[in-house]
């Protein structure tokens, strides 16, 4: 129905402006605008898709980098993708900060256009609309057995493995299934 999706947007939008996106976020270019997720959150992120040494975390949509570097402290490979200079700058200073550059990076670009083949963890707190968006190269790209976590926003019809709440927030995690033969 339209109009509940009027009303989810508006709700969306307030929702983000209550959380601290800026009228700067909303720039063309970004298919969506920062909001930060609070550090319990992140860390929720981290434990429910059981990140650990030898994984490869890529955040799409990274933001300042938190969970970026909440993965690399886990001793995972951590790569985060994020369109906006002014926010890559800033996660990179963030990293280097928090003395994991040799774990850690940020990698100016769009999330729709990047390879997410190497990764064994994908996270991401994007919009649904994105979300779906990017289904098709999270379940195209990713090994069989890769975990895919999200905050607040679901897939659809792909129901998730898992989910839990913290801190009011909904946190889904999909394994990504085995290839039909």
């Amino acid at each position: 129905m339209r109009t509940n999706r009027t009303i989810l947007l508006a709700s969306l939008f307030l929702f983000l402006v209550a959380n601290g996106a800026r009228a700067q976020d909303f720039d063309s270019k970004k298919i969506v605008p920062f909001v930060p997720s609070p550090q319990e959150v992140v860390d929720k992120m981290i434990d429910l898709a059981g990140v650990k040494k030898g994984d490869v975390v890529y955040d799409l949509g990274s933001g300042d980098g938190r969970i970026v570097i909440a993965a690399a402290k886990k001793g995972a490979r951590a790569v985060g993708f994020e369109i906006d200079g002014d926010l890559v700058k800033q996660a990179r200073d963030n990293i280097r900060v928090a003395g994991v550059q040799d774990s850690a990076e940020i990698r100016q670009q769009d999330i729709l256009t990047a390879d997410l083949s190497q990764a064994s963890v994908v996270t991401m707190y994007l919009l649904p609309d994105v979300n779906l968006k990017l289904k098709p190269n999270l379940l195209s790209q990713l090994k069989p057995g890769s975990r895919v976590v999200s905050h607040s926003f679901d897939m659809g019809d792909w129901k998730p493995d898992k989910s839990e709440r913290v801190a009011g927030r909904t946190i889904y995690l999909w394994i990504i299934p085995a290839k039909a033969p």
